[in-house]
């Protein structure tokens, strides 16, 4: 099987892909949605095993599913995750600007189911406001171990392969339900 590392090729593609979707555009929601956006799918599409015969290829596909959303660089701030390049481009309003170009080499079936999972997805963070995004990013432990709460103005790296730990886990507390 054929295997692509990003559904977006630059996370500022993935930026502009979840602007281009949002009703409610705050600095806020694009970087919690820029996070649950790759923490999910890194969760999901991210985590299939192609060792296991699970349904996941139709026997006419030889491609699969990038193990991420785009390349991530999440940094623990006081409300949150934050992709530090992100925000200073939103805060500007640079963002609108961008092409919500996805990989063109996932083809049409692939890109599209990747479409409705992310378009699901960011429908439901457009439903919760802001402060109520941020409580959520703060019960992740990859935030959680990151963030000095004794300098709260100190932005730390977040560990992506702990970000993604702790999404497995949901997505598997969320399938015993």
């Amino acid at each position: 099987m054929t295997s692509i590392d990003y559904v977006f090729t630059d996370k500022k593609n993935a930026a502009a892909y979840l602007y281009s979707k949002l009703e409610n555009k705050t600095p806020i929601k694009i970087q919690k949605g820029l996070y649950f956006l790759w923490a999910f799918y890194a969760a999901t599409y991210g985590n299939i095993n192609y060792d296991v015969d699970a349904g996941f290829s139709d026997g006419t596909s030889s491609k699969k599913y990038p193990s991420e959303l785009f390349k991530p660089d999440f940094e623990a701030w006081r409300y949150g995750p934050v992709d530090n390049e992100i925000w200073a481009m939103s805060k500007h309003s640079k963002i609108s600007d961008l092409p919500a170009t996805i990989n063109t080499e996932l083809g049409t079936t692939m890109q599209r189911e990747i479409e409705l999972f992310m378009d699901d997805l960011i429908k439901d963070i457009d439903n919760v406001n802001d402060f109520g995004l941020v409580e959520r990013s703060h019960r992740d432990s990859a935030w959680r171990e990151a963030f000095d709460k004794s300098n709260e103005h100190d932005h730390q790296p977040m560990d992506a392969a702990k970000i993604k730990e702790d999404y497995v886990g949901y997505v598997q507390a969320q399938s015993e339900l």
